[in-house]
């Protein structure tokens, strides 16, 4: 019963990671030819590529996801075997966390590739396609940094996924406080990046969504150095 759930997981995560590969092939051929790739701070169109580079981002979703399935599938392995029991639940652990790290990613993306496509049919340089652009991207960003923060305190110690530093790094104790104080922090982040999308909207919606998340990565990493000197 565990092992078809596990398995209905990773067919879940698979359909969200070729969803946007889907529907970028049923899209492109009612696009122009040449179609708006990147926008200036106004709101114009300062590049045009063929509608076919649109097929980028769903193959680097695919490629993303299957490192990840690699790193579910390493933490299932270490739940089998004759490793002792802490182990096991700290791999089962970990395993869920990055499933739902996985699935999450690849729908935030999903959503991302499709406002692509929408702004690219559009072929129009006005300000208000600019902004729905950053307004449908920093929206599903906001609530994947929410979602992933709500795992971070649960999340055993590990090289791949949490805050990792060398401090946070030395012991169970450190890397305990330090992730669940990041993952406090990133909820209050991923709500701050919604609310100032909502209000701010556009370019400058991205470089405050930047500040955001910059300045909750260096409050945890000093607070990591803390929980070390704290618990050393």
């Amino acid at each position: 019963m565990m092992k078809e759930r596990k398995t209905r997981k990773i067919k879940l995560l698979w359909i969200v990671t070729f969803l946007p590969l889907i529907i970028t092939i049923a899209v492109i051929p009612f696009m122009q030819d040449n179609v708006p790739m990147h926008y200036d701070f106004n709101g114009n169109a300062d590049r045009w590529g063929s509608k076919y580079e649109n097929l980028v981002l769903p193959v680097m979703i695919i490629i993303v996801s299957m490192f990840w399935q690699r790193t579910i599938k390493h933490f299932r392995k270490k739940q089998s075997g004759d490793l002792p029991d802490k182990i096991k639940k700290e791999a089962a652990s970990n395993e869920k966390a990055m499933y739902i790290t996985a699935t999450a990613m690849a729908a935030m993306f999903c959503i991302i590739q499709c406002t692509i496509l929408f702004t690219s049919c559009q072929v129009s340089k006005s300000i208000k396609n600019f902004s729905d652009f950053y307004y449908a991207a920093n929206i599903p960003l906001g609530i994947f940094i929410i979602i992933i923060a709500n795992y971070m305190p649960v999340i055993k110690r590990n090289s791949i996924m949490g805050l990792r530093t060398a401090w946070s790094m030395e012991n169970d104790q450190t890397w305990l406080a330090s992730n669940r104080f990041c993952g406090k922090l990133m909820v209050i982040a991923g709500i701050a990046i919604i609310i100032e999308t909502l209000v701010i909207k556009g370019l400058a919606s991205v470089i405050v969504m930047t500040g955001i998340i910059i300045a909750a990565t260096i409050i945890s990493v000093i607070y990591s150095y803390y929980s070390y000197k704290k618990y050393k």
